[in-house]
């Protein structure tokens, strides 16, 4: 794609979320970064993640600096790898075949910026046929600089009857920085393959955060996906898509916190390219604060017989959050069976006075109905990921009635 098309595209707003002026951030400028260890394992544990990051990361990332490559032995072994995309670009010509394919660089302004200035920072999985990589591979992306722009590209290429556990944390130290990230990920799971993804955010209220993300999964293959986010922003929107071939599955699940003023635009898509191909995608909304949640979803029915479920929650806290639940079902094929429901409450008053007369407290009592309400169970994640998960979410109910 030429440079006039990107430049053009860089006024282009994305049909959903705020719109956001780029040249409030240093885009295209260099942010180097140097982290601590104790001030990694605090933005860490924000994210469930626990101490000691930097012994264990696979792939991570602070600002642009590169700080931790670390390659488990067991994994060169067995022929996986683990890059800076920038990096896997320039000693594997393949890897071009997979770069900008699913996510066109003008989709909108924050794609473009980041064909244009994000020098194709970020990271690169390759997984080779027949490899099961059961233990998580963990790739944080960490943010330090004030007005700054992190503009991202990954690409995860599972290959055929291999599997994969991914773990990626992104984050900010627990202070006000006015700053940008952009994640584009292309992630491409084969024939008969499984990625597993899991994805927690932990931000700051004046951060914009603006991933973008396609999934192709071909025949037979699996896709799991876990999303997490608790932390006030100034706004986030993503809408991740998904496309499986004849025999394929998706289950994408999502858990918003909101809090203050902030502003969450998150979707998910799933589109039924092959017959005998299944998806859900089940969605926990949790409005406080004065802010604002869009909670979309989308099936689409190409071919059949297929089917595809969607599931969205939503509880608010007090009288000013607002909850918006958009779910879509869509088909051109009838044998596509499609189904939603949604369903926006609050607290239970009854539930809280039954938990009191058996000996709670009123705060014991919300944060107990907080944490069953966000728990979404997924049997196919791995033990450790649930851990992660199971911390994350006792935090957030911890926090719930702070």
């Amino acid at each position: 794609m030429d440079r006039e098309t990107l430049l053009k595209a860089l006024n282009k707003p994305s049909p959903y979320g705020p719109d956001v002026d780029l040249s409030r951030f240093n885009v295209g400028l260099a942010g180097e970064g140097v982290l601590e260890e104790g001030e990694v394992d605090k933005i860490s544990s924000r994210l469930g993640l626990g101490s000691g990051l930097l012994r264990k990361a696979d792939y991570l990332q602070v600002n642009e600096s590169v700080l931790s490559k670390f390659m488990r032995e067991k994994l060169t072994e067995r022929g996986a790898v683990v890059l800076p995309t920038s990096e896997a670009l320039k000693k594997l010509d393949w890897v071009r075949e997979y770069s900008w394919r699913l996510v066109k660089p003008d989709t909108d302004k924050y794609t473009a910026a980041t064909k244009l200035y994000g020098n194709e920072l970020g990271f690169f999985i390759y997984v080779p046929p027949g490899i099961k990589i059961k233990d998580p591979i963990y790739t944080c992306l960490f943010i330090t600089r004030k007005e700054y722009a992190q503009l991202l590209h990954n690409i995860v290429v599972v290959d055929d009857g291999a599997e994969l556990n991914l773990v990626t944390g992104c984050g900010v130290p627990d202070q006000p920085l006015g700053s940008l990230h952009v994640g584009i990920s292309e992630y491409y799971v084969g024939r008969g393959s499984k990625l597993t993804y899991t994805m927690i955010h932990a931000w700051a209220p004046d951060m914009v955060v603006r991933p973008r993300t396609v999934v192709k999964v071909g025949e037979g293959g699996e896709y799991v996906s876990y999303y997490v986010i608790y932390s006030s922003v100034e706004s986030l929107q993503t809408y991740p898509k998904v496309y499986l071939g004849e025999g394929a599955k998706a289950t994408l699940n999502s858990i918003v916190v909101g809090d203050g003023k902030s502003v969450y635009d998150v979707g998910s898509a799933i589109v039924l390219e092959g017959k005998d191909s299944a998806g859900e995608i089940l969605s926990r909304n949790l409005g406080r604060g004065s802010s604002l949640i869009y909670a979309r979803s989308r099936i689409e029915g190409r071919a059949g017989p297929s089917r595809g479920h969607i599931e969205c929650l939503g509880l608010i806290e007090g009288d000013n959050a607002i909850i918006e639940s958009l779910p879509e079902i869509s088909s051109s094929s009838p044998e596509a069976v499609l189904t939603h429901e949604a369903a926006i409450g609050k607290i239970s008053e009854d539930l809280i006075s039954y938990l009191l007369s058996k000996g709670f407290s009123e705060e014991e009592a919300r944060a107990a109905i907080v944490k069953g309400f966000l728990n979404i169970e997924e049997p196919k994640l791995p033990q450790q990921v649930r851990e992660v998960i199971k911390r994350t979410i006792e935090y957030i109910a911890s926090k719930a009635v702070g």
